[in-house]
C-alpha cells in the first residue's frame, strides 16, 4: 500500500516538475521573442507616384505577424505623421528585444546622407531636404537610444530621385550606411543604384523576403543571401541587395528562439563593397576535415557562381 502511495506521489510530483519546466520554457521563449516593427509605405507622391509600396506593406504586415512582430503600420504619411511614429516606435521599443523598421518608398541621397521622401515633400533644392524629408539616420538613433537588443533596419527606397532635376549633383540610389553595433541594415539595391518597383503586385525585394520569412533556421545573414539571390535572378542582375551588419549574434524570423545580440562592445561593419560584410580577426583555426555542403548551400553556390 504504501508503495503504491510513493508511486503516485512521485507520478504526481514528476508531473508537476514537467508543467514548471514548460511553462519555464514558454516563458523564456516568449521573451526572447519580443519583437516590434514600424513599416512605412508611401505610394502616393504627386511627383513620381509609385505602384506597390501599400501593397509591400501589406504583404510584409502579414509576415512579420507571422514571425511574432507587433507591427506598426503607416501608409501615405507626410513628413510630420512619420516623425511622431518614429517617436511612439521608439517609446515602445525599449520595452521591447528586437526591433525592425521598413520603409518602401523614394529614398534619397544629399551630401552622403540619406533620406526617406514623405507624401507632400516641396523643395527648391538640396539644401531644403534635410528640413523636407525624414533622415534616415534619425530612424537608426532612435533605436539604439532605446536599449534594447537588436535592430534591422530595411530600406526598399531606393527608386528614382523624383527631385533629381532641382539638384546640383543629385545622385541615384541611397548612399552608403553603417550599422550601429547590434544592428542590421538592408538594402533593397546596392549603393548608388535603382531598385525597381516591379511589374506584379509587390517589389522584387519584398516578393522575396515574404516568401522566405517562413522558412525556418534561417539565420538573417542567410536570408538575405538568399533573398538577394532570388532578385538578381528575377531582373537580370539589375539589381542587387546588399546588407550592412554589426550583429554578434543569430536572429531567426522563423523556427529557432530568436537569437538576439548581445549589447557587447564588438563591431562588425560593411566597409567594403556591396555585398561584403567585414568582421574582426579571428584566431586561425586548427586545419579540419572540409564538412559537406547540405544541398540548400551547394544550390545556393550554384546560383551565384
Amino acid at each position: 500500500m504504501k508503495k503504491i502511495l510513493l508511486s503516485k506521489v512521485n507520478f504526481y510530483f514528476l508531473v508537476f516538475l514537467t508543467g514548471c519546466c514548460l511553462l519555464i520554457g514558454s516563458a523564456q521563449t516568449s521573451h526572447a521573442q519580443s519583437r516590434l516593427a514600424l513599416l512605412v509605405g508611401n505610394a502616393a507622391y504627386k511627383n513620381g507616384p509609385l505602384r506597390n509600396p501599400v501593397n509591400d506593406i501589406n504583404a510584409m504586415s502579414s509576415a512579420l505577424k507571422s514571425s511574432g512582430f507587433e507591427v506598426m503600420v503607416l501608409k501615405n504619411a507626410d513628413r510630420a505623421q512619420i516623425g511622431k511614429a518614429i517617436d511612439e516606435f521608439g517609446r515602445r521599443l525599449a520595452k521591447k528585444d528586437v526591433g525592425l523598421f521598413y520603409f518602401s518608398g523614394h529614398g534619397l541621397q544629399v551630401k552622403g546622407r540619406n533620406y526617406l521622401v514623405p507624401i507632400g515633400m516641396k523643395v527648391q533644392g538640396e539644401a531644403d531636404v534635410q528640413y523636407e524629408a525624414i533622415d534616415a539616420g534619425r530612424v537608426l538613433a532612435k533605436m539604439e537610444d532605446a536599449g534594447n537588443r537588436m535592430n534591422i533596419v530595411i530600406l526598399d527606397a531606393c527608386r528614382n530621385n523624383p527631385f533629381k532635376r532641382s539638384f546640383r549633383s543629385a545622385q541615384n540610389g541611397l548612399a552608403q550606411m553603417d550599422a550601429p553595433t547590434g544592428s542590421f541594415i538592408a538594402f533593397a539595391t546596392a549603393p548608388g543604384t535603382v531598385a525597381l518597383d516591379g511589374r506584379g503586385s509587390n517589389s522584387p525585394y519584398v516578393s522575396h523576403m515574404v516568401k522566405n520569412m517562413s522558412k525556418k533556421n534561417l539565420t538573417i545573414e542567410k536570408f538575405f543571401k538568399t533573398v538577394r539571390i532570388g532578385v538578381i535572378k528575377d531582373t537580370s542582375r539589375k539589381q542587387t541587395p546588399w546588407e550592412s551588419s554589426s550583429l554578434v549574434g543569430d536572429f531567426y524570423f522563423s523556427g529557432k528562439s530568436a537569437g538576439v545580440a548581445q549589447s557587447q562592445p564588438a563591431t562588425v561593419q560593411s566597409n567594403k563593397p556591396p555585398q561584403q560584410t567585414q568582421s574582426a580577426p579571428a584566431p586561425a583555426p586548427r586545419p579540419t576535415a572540409k564538412p559537406k555542403k547540405s544541398q540548400d548551400d551547394q544550390m545556393l553556390d550554384m546560383l551565384l557562381n
